[in-house]
């Protein structure tokens, strides 16, 4: 067997991928790599015929990360040092094969991958290799389906690599940007959110005048005023795209545009308590938040001038009305003890077999519920009465051999301090058993099932009240790591923002998170001191503040805060079940007031009769629809959350 010189034939891939049964012509390369791979392992295959199969499988198997030139291509799966093949992993002589492939490769979605790894990896010089993976990309279909499953990330990539093709490039760059345009001019309130979609891509990657710019933005605001009878959030995504292309040109318009975004989700809030008054006040709260914290980012003179400062306080009023409603309709869930093996089969069990990903994460995202402060305290009371462990004192030190916490002995009752040292030992065990009996099993499935990209889970993040506007990218990007297994990097980007998190939620109740020194100069106060505030447990709860205080700031547990704010973050604790726990911590955080809007959503189009549910299969911006009716682009399938 010579694969330098040997004949290859293209039947043996083209027979594999026919008989597959394929949904579309082209699909991502990871749902081609599994018939390959099977292929491949066929006893009847041998010598060159099962090579090519091999290296077509392992080439196909990644995923395309297209917003990063450096590492194009990511795992399908990996955690704790372990990982799946990547197409850097390819020897000299197997991406010489490819560059053999490449030609004879009749399916665009495959031609694509493997034009451009032959190219990323091999000969770069080659620049019929080059061209020939960015016209592969560039032919995936504008069409729904096609566009949110592979189609984004596919011309994202046509258009990176375009770039750096020199005058060539540019000419295919302009052709690409030319046909996105179109497609956004001729948009129509039916296509959903796949308008916003090539106008984002278009955006960000594409190349367009000043005047083409102008058009754009003034069909965007066209097509969002279409829409606000129909789809409010549709309405919403497209206000806020079109200011982006406005930029900072015109002030006025800009701020009528964010002003039409607040109301389109007092109209959503207003929509669903005509629905159902009692029901409804359990997602109304959700659309009162974002209102209000979207109105608060006008300018105050033009708030003033159009009596929107009235309309804050009216909106906070009736929030208020709104979470008491929603609180007296709750109920609290316990289920009975179970081993760790138990733990294991139900939380694969749970996360399994969703046909939509939305579905699948929310089931991972609400695997358990926070921690009961009460009991905890309880049970730290009893455990320290039945024993003579507080009469000894304790330390505790750090990896680095620092003494970090220290409670001394007591020969009287129990003190509140060997009790709220016992409640952070609780807290840190049930972290370390959630997580190796339910979080990390259960993820496996979930991120073996289901693919979740970087600007799904901004998106995701864009949608949920618990989000400060203007910080979706950084809690997107910080979820999307933990999803990827990069718990170290997830909990670095999201535990200081957890932090705000907690400071404006106590804003949004008129609490002053600022410390005022003798001459004036105001602080913003820590975690610890924000934790510590009464209103603190009234907003988040008492169990949530037990853990966020026993996992992030107390010098006796994992004290995840104070070592990323300080550099002391090892890989040890980076890696450790703490920082998994916090990571889901925080996805739970952002995930829970969405699943409860579409679980309602859904509900109400299911009564209704009106609604459909999706395929799962788009990529870009989860997207509910009013009232009872959720479409194809609902926040199940994979499109843009909103904010």
């Amino acid at each position: 067997m010579d694969p330098v010189s040997d004949a290859i034939d293209p039947s043996w891939w083209e027979d594999v991928l026919a008989a597959a049964s394929l949904d579309d012509p082209y699909e991502p390369p990871e749902l081609l790599s599994t018939h390959l791979e099977r292929a491949a392992a066929d006893p009847s295959v041998t010598g060159l015929h099962e090579l090519v199969l091999q290296v077509l499988a392992m080439v196909s198997s990644a995923m395309l990360n297209a917003e990063d030139w450096l590492e194009p291509f990511t795992p399908a799966m990996q955690f704790g040092g372990k990982r799946t093949v990547v197409p850097a992993d390819l020897d000299a002589d197997q991406v010489a094969l490819l560059a053999r492939i490449a030609p004879l490769v009749e399916r665009d979605d495959l031609r694509a991958r493997v034009a451009d790894v032959a190219w990323v990896y091999g000969d770069r010089s080659d620049i019929a290799m080059l061209d020939r993976a960015i016209d592969a990309y560039r032919a995936a279909p504008l069409t729904g389906d096609v566009w949110f499953s592979v189609g984004k990330d596919a011309w994202v990539r046509a258009f990176a690599l375009a770039a750096r093709r020199g005058a060539d490039g540019q000419a295919r760059v302009q052709e690409m940007s030319d046909a996105l345009k179109a497609q956004v001019l001729a948009g129509q309130v039916t296509d959903n959110f796949r308008t916003v979609g090539f106008s984002e891509t278009l955006r960000q990657h594409g190349r367009v005048d000043a005047a083409g710019r102008a058009e754009v933005c003034e069909a965007m605001f066209a097509l969002a005023e279409k829409a606000s009878s129909v789809t409010p959030r549709l309405s919403r995504h497209l206000e806020r795209e079109a200011l982006a292309w406005l930029g900072g040109s015109d002030a006025a318009a800009a701020n009528a545009a964010t002003e039409r975004v607040a109301r389109t989700y007092i109209a959503e809030a207003d929509s669903r308590v005509q629905t159902d008054p009692k029901a409804g006040a359990l997602v109304e709260g959700h659309f009162l938040e974002k209102a209000i914290a979207v109105l608060r980012t006008i300018p105050r003179s033009y708030r003033l001038e159009n009596e929107l400062d009235q309309l804050i306080d009216d909106l906070r009023i009736r929030l208020r009305e709104s979470r008491e409603s929603s609180m007296e309709q709750m109920m609290r869930i316990q289920s009975d003890p179970v081993d760790l093996t138990d733990a294991v089969c139900y939380a694969r069990s749970q996360v399994s077999g969703h046909a939509d990903k939305f579905d699948a994460l929310a089931a991972f995202a609400t695997l358990a519920a926070p921690l009961d402060e009460a009991s905890t305290r309880e049970n730290a009371e009893k455990l320290l009465e039945g024993s003579i462990s507080h009469i000894f004192g304790s330390s505790t030190f750090s990896s680095d051999f620092r003494k970090i916490a220290s409670r001394p002995g007591s020969s009287g009752q129990t003190d509140e301090d060997a009790v709220w040292a016992e409640m952070v030992r609780t807290v840190f065990f049930h972290s370390e058993l959630l997580g190796k009996g339910i979080i990390q099993p259960a993820q496996e499935v979930l991120t073996t099932e289901h693919r979740f990209s970087r600007q799904y889970m901004v998106s995701l993040c864009m949608e949920s009240p618990t989000v400060p506007e203007g910080h979706e990218t950084l809690w997107g990007n910080g979820l999307a790591l933990g999803l990827g297994g990069n718990y170290g990097a997830a909990v670095s980007v999201l535990v200081p923002q957890l932090e705000q998190v907690v400071r404006v939620m106590l804003r949004r109740h008129d609490v002053h998170t600022l410390f005022v020194d003798e001459h004036g100069v105001e602080s913003e106060k820590s975690l610890n001191a924000l934790l510590d505030m009464t209103e603190t447990e009234d907003i988040f709860g008492a169990g949530m503040v037990m853990e966020m205080k026993a996992m992030l700031v107390v010098q006796g547990g994992p004290n995840l805060r104070n070592d990323v704010a300080h550099g002391l973050l090892d890989d040890n604790s980076a890696w450790s079940y703490s920082a998994l726990y916090m990571w889901w911590f925080c996805l739970r955080l952002v995930t829970w007031p969405v699943i409860e809007m579409m679980d309602r959503a859904r509900t109400q189009a299911a009564e209704s009769g009106e609604g459909s549910t999706a395929t799962g299969r788009a990529d870009t911006e989860p997207a509910a629809q009013p009232a009872a009716d959720i479409e194809a682009g609902a926040l199940a399938e994979d499109q843009h959350p909103d904010e």
